[in-house]
């Protein structure tokens, strides 16, 4: 999972949540019995998708169609189901897998605003297995957190682990003909790879350092 610069909210949401938000609360707060059935939200998926660079905000894979999954989920947060702060571009497998649920202390935020609790802080990677992991050094708290985001959206999955693993084996043959490789080359395989507007670009960056190529932030 890396950092995702979601920007400010499109035109046009303000209106919808001002209209639309007061139902949803009356449901899941007065418990009024009908469930509004309004998902306005759909309507800003292009936006939402061009802002992820057509990547899942939790597995980090390039998908299609993908869909917005509300970050807190509606039915504990009501208040915010028409907040742009609150929508990921995510894929059905990770969408599902996470659902409506919400432990204590939440979940890991790919839209995270403060630099020391983005994502890249909290997940490395067994580069032998391919599967993400809780970064060493965190807190007790940190580490739970890491360790529920993995588990609940089924992060570790074999499918995900597969995809992880191949970008693995690819970095790792580029890099053992890294000193035969004309530096361009090298510039546009790094860039192609290991920027966040490319899928897999965490796995990629942690297979490029454990080769000692440092890779600047970007």
């Amino acid at each position: 999972m890396h950092w995702v610069d979601r920007s400010p909210e499109p035109p046009g949401l303000d209106d919808i949540r001002v209209t639309l938000t007061p139902d949803w609360v009356a449901h899941y707060r007065g418990h009024v019995e009908d469930r509004p059935s309004d998902d306005r939200w759909r309507d800003f998926l292009d936006e939402l998708r061009s802002r992820f660079h057509g990547i899942c905000g939790y597995c980090e894979e390039q998908i299609a169609p993908g869909g917005v999954d509300h970050f807190r989920p509606k039915s504990k947060f009501p208040e915010i189901v028409y907040e742009w702060g609150n929508w990921v571009f995510a894929c059905n497998s990770c969408n599902h897998a996470k659902n409506d649920r919400w432990p204590p202390g939440g979940y890991v935020d790919p839209c995270e605003c403060s630099c020391q609790d983005r994502p890249e802080n909290f997940f490395d990677f067994d580069l032998d297995t391919g599967d993400i992991i809780s970064k060493p050094g965190l807190t007790e708290q940190q580490h739970r957190k890491a360790w529920q985001t993995i588990d609940d959206l089924a992060l570790n999955d074999m499918g995900h682990r597969n995809n992880r693993r191949a970008r693995i084996r690819e970095v790792r043959m580029f890099l053992e003909f890294l000193d035969e490789t004309p530096a361009p080359d090298i510039e546009r395989f790094v860039m192609s790879r290991a920027n966040r507007s490319s899928e897999l670009s965490s796995v990629t960056k942690a297979v490029l350092a454990e080769s000692g190529y440092s890779v600047e932030p970007d």
